[in-house]
């Protein structure tokens, strides 16, 4: 009888533990995103990204720099969507992502790749420059342009703001 008990004790812990790593869908991303950036006066700065790339963390660390991250809290909600997991960690994709970042033309384009939206869901821009590039995580003196650029058109930002935002960014060895 301890015996079962045991099991069902040990299933019981095992759900729950299961059930605090559900991954959120894309809705469950995007939808409190958009009610938070229409309450707030914001867009949305949407990033696809994956556990193991580097240039996606790159970018957060640069967003997240002491320097500027009160710009990007001030004028956007971020969020994060994982797409292009390996094999093994596929399971920490969030379902639904994949899909939209296929319709937002993010395939085949590589990751980071992000696309800033208004409040209502509308897409303002992404990190696709005028050759279908994608800029995604910038380093390079015209990449960091052009993203302060896309910044400069969908926020509030200012040029001091922007400047600051070329130095973190901006990798002066590329």
């Amino acid at each position: 009888m301890s015996r079962i008990y045991n099991i069902i004790i040990t299933c019981f812990f095992i759900s729950i533990l299961n059930a605090q790593n559900i991954i959120p869908s894309k809705d469950e991303v995007m939808n409190p995103a958009y009610t938070i950036a229409k309450k707030e006066n914001k867009n949305v700065f949407l990033m696809f990204d994956a556990s193991w790339c580097t240039w996606c963390k790159r970018m957060d660390q640069n967003m997240n720099n002491s320097l500027c991250k009160d710009f990007f809290d001030d004028n956007y909600v971020t969020v994060h969507l994982a797409v292009n997991e390996s094999e093994e960690n596929k399971k920490l994709e969030n379902p639904g992502a994949v899909d939209f970042y296929n319709s937002l033309r993010g395939d085949a384009r590589g990751i980071p790749f992000w696309v800033i939206f208004d409040s209502n869901g509308n897409i303002l821009d992404n990190s696709l420059d005028p050759n279908s590039n994608n800029i995604g995580s910038p380093v390079t003196k015209d990449e960091v342009k052009a993203f302060t650029s896309i910044l400069k058109a969908t926020s509030k930002l200012n040029e001091k703001d922007l400047d600051i935002i070329t130095e973190v960014f901006w990798d002066k060895n590329r």
